[in-house]
């Protein structure tokens, strides 16, 4: 454990610029990954025979955890409780309802059953939005 400290001691400033520019690349390798799933699954595996896209999502779940590291060391700030406005509630609204056609699309072979699944995907997507939004 020892090792570990006198490292991040040395390299201190090393590991900051480090977390800085991967707090740049994340939104971008997720906006990347987000986009090739998207194309992927309209036009049947156009990638499958180039591109790895599991290998991105491996990036990305690399890159999030790092992406994640400053914002847990810091404290919380302490601020004024914003309150639910009307462009809040249509992003929430608008999140709903592309998950719900998105999971639409993948399960649609199982006939009604798959309205009730999107419904119930896009009402879970819309309260977590809500929750996370006033932070319960």
């Amino acid at each position: 454990m020892k090792y570990i400290k006198s490292f991040i001691e040395k390299n201190n400033e090393n590991l900051k610029l480090f977390l800085r520019i991967n707090s740049t690349i994340f939104p971008i390798i997720i906006i990347i990954y987000l986009l090739l799933l998207i194309i992927n699954q309209f036009w049947d595996k156009i990638f499958q025979e180039y591109l790895n896209i599991n290998a991105i999502f491996i990036l990305l779940l690399i890159s999030g955890t790092l992406f994640l590291i400053p914002i847990t060391k810091e404290e919380k700030k302490v601020s004024q409780i914003r309150k639910l406005e009307r462009k809040d509630i249509f992003i929430f609204l608008i999140m709903g309802l592309i998950c719900s056609v998105l999971v639409w699309i993948k399960i649609k072979d199982f006939g009604t059953l798959s309205y009730v699944i999107s419904c119930i995907a896009g009402l879970i997507t819309l309260f977590l939005s809500i929750f996370i939004f006033y932070d319960q």
